[in-house]
């Protein structure tokens, strides 16, 4: 399977944001990044970004296992909880049920799919409203 890479449309992100979308190095880490940077509700959370990322001397390292363990303790909501859940399927080897898109809403969801759709390599696939 071939997955293609996101295009380099962070010039708009914020530092913090351009230096994540930077250290994402696989296809997986690549989706769920651009869905966080995307959705920026979530990202905008100190303990959120403490959770997922540390500074290094080679810049930002991800500790998505970081993130997984503290997920219940950063004071999210059920839906925000739910996207960051399904967030770290597409990111790292992290189990959940599909039910949790039933907690999202129609932007976090629409992110989500879009994530989904470019991880997969389809280019084939739109997501928006149907007239």
């Amino acid at each position: 399977m071939t997955a293609t890479t996101p295009p380099d449309d962070d010039t708009e992100a914020p530092p913090f944001e351009k230096q994540l979308l930077k250290a994402a190095v696989t296809p997986r880490e690549q989706a769920a990044v651009r869905a966080l940077v995307d959705e920026e509700q979530i990202l905008a959370r100190p303990t959120f970004r403490t959770a997922l990322a540390r500074q290094t001397d080679d810049g930002i390292e991800f500790s998505w296992q970081n993130l997984a363990c503290y997920l219940y303790g950063l004071g999210l909501d059920e839906s925000e909880r739910a996207f960051a859940d399904l967030v770290l399927s597409l990111a790292w080897p992290h189990q959940t049920s599909l039910t949790r898109v039933m907690d999202l809403d129609e932007r976090r969801l629409a992110i989500l799919l879009r994530a989904m759709i470019n991880l997969s390599g389809v280019d084939t696939l739109a997501v928006g409203t149907r007239l």
